[in-house]
């Protein structure tokens, strides 16, 4: 395969501060407010809330495709947050080996070719696909990309001729089956959406993992997790719909994964902090967490966007969730499985949602911890805290206080670790609050 010189779009403004100011006020009943994250790109949160890049950048005056943190982005169009009341770490994730996709992006769809564009220097998938008047995932379709921020100089795109045809007909009785998001990124939360014929049943497995789906009739949704580090491309979703009857069908839907914009860094621990990796130490809380995140509720038991977890209007983001992580310079590699928000010990700690604390205990390398148990295979856990506020069993409301910041465990300072596992998988959280899942 021909070797070509790479185009990074914008990443030299996306590194340009460890910190991000995470915020989110409204301008006008339509305008929803958007603050850039660290990893973000406009290709990336257009995307995300199924935007035309073109009508970020006039409502942003944009003079051109590049965003930085801590930027705010007018999303026209998008449904404001739900308003809330005000609310008064650093253990590496196992490193594990990704998936393999079943196929590349391309092959996924039947696609009506049209003409052909040899990528310039400049270019970007914004600029070509406002040359040729489609959107940016029919051209990623199109063409197998996985990076909506890479393209090579030289390299030939196929053009589709008019929209994405629709998939191979659906087996009788299903009669739509619908992702929240096409093309998903690694470490989101894919929201499935499964129509029958008639009144049944629906179940189905993802990538070995079995989908718990919830509804009644002929209406059925379930939510799986995307693995940070899967590889990019075509992944089959298997479904069986169950009539009254008994009668079974099956059928599968590919699930298009594209890479994220994550970074890279290198953690130093001094000689204290790397006695608290001791692989046996790591295992045996692993092995704890994982035992309770492998306990499924079969309901769910929030509603509604999450809310931050601490006091919203001084929220700001030490390290983001995906980077990817070496430790003490060790080849292999892992990634931070939550957020790390700033803030001085003593600082109160809230649910977000509602759910029940299964753990509320000190753990060697997370330190003061609390795990809530939302329902569906869904938690979430706070660590390193100064002290804990809830004990195990307790029924928690979004706003309920279960902590306060702290330092305890392997942490470098005061700050809060949140972190979101979905079916033992970590899901990017800041999802789970700029949007009302399912």
């Amino acid at each position: 395969m021909p070797i070509y010189r790479k185009i990074m779009i914008g990443l030299t403004l996306l590194w340009l501060s460890n910190f991000v100011i995470v915020a989110i006020k409204a301008q006008s009943p339509h305008d929803f407010v958007y603050t850039v994250q660290n990893g973000d790109t406009l290709t990336l949160i257009a995307l995300r809330y199924d935007l035309n890049m073109a009508d970020i950048a006039l409502a942003n005056q944009l003079p051109n495709a590049l965003v930085f943190p801590g930027q705010s982005l007018t999303l026209p169009g998008v449904p404001l947050p739900t308003p809330t009341p005000f609310f008064s770490g650093h253990a590496p994730s196992p490193s594990i080996t990704p998936a393999t996709p079943s196929a590349s992006i391309a092959e996924s769809l039947s696609l009506n070719q049209g003409e052909t564009y040899l990528v310039q220097t400049g270019d970007t998938l914004f600029s070509i696909a406002n040359r040729f008047k489609i959107s940016i995932a029919n051209i990623m379709i199109a063409n197998g990309l996985v990076n909506p921020d890479m393209l090579e100089v030289g390299q030939v795109l196929q053009i589709p001729n008019g929209p994405l045809p629709t998939p191979a007909a659906l087996p009788w009785p299903f009669q739509a089956v619908e992702f929240a998001e096409p093309l998903i990124t690694q470490g989101r939360t894919q929201v499935i959406k499964v129509t029958l014929a008639q009144t049944g049943t629906v179940s189905g497995s993802f990538e070995a993992r079995p989908l718990l789906f919830m509804g009644a009739g002929q209406h059925w949704w379930s939510i799986t997790a995307i693995h940070t580090l899967a590889e990019a491309g075509s992944y089959p979703l298997n479904l069986v719909a169950t009539l009254p009857d008994g009668k079974q069908t099956s059928t599968f839907r590919n699930m298009l994964v594209i890479s994220g914009s994550y970074r890279t860094e290198n953690v130093q621990l001094s000689e204290t902090e790397s006695a608290l990796l001791d692989p046996e130490l790591v295992r045996v809380e692993w092995e704890k967490l994982a035992q309770l995140w492998s306990q499924v509720t079969p309901k769910p038991l929030w509603a509604g966007r999450f809310h931050y977890p601490i006091d919203p209007t001084s929220v700001y983001i030490t390290s983001n969730f995906g980077t990817r992580r070496t430790y003490n310079n060790n080849p292999a590699i892992s990634f931070h499985a939550g957020i790390d928000f700033g803030g001085s010990a003593g600082k109160p700690i809230y649910a977000p949602a509602g759910g029940q604390v299964v753990l509320a205990e000190t753990l060697t390398v997370r330190g003061n911890a609390v795990l809530i148990d939302h329902g569906l295979g869904l938690f979430s856990g706070y660590w390193h805290q100064s002290k804990i506020a809830v004990q195990v069993g307790q029924t928690v409301a979004p706003g309920d206080l279960i902590g306060y910041v702290g330092s305890t465990g392997l942490s470098n300072g005061p700050h809060l670790h949140w972190e979101m596992q979905l079916n033992g998988l970590a899901v990017e959280p800041l999802q789970w609050i700029e949007e009302a899942i399912p």
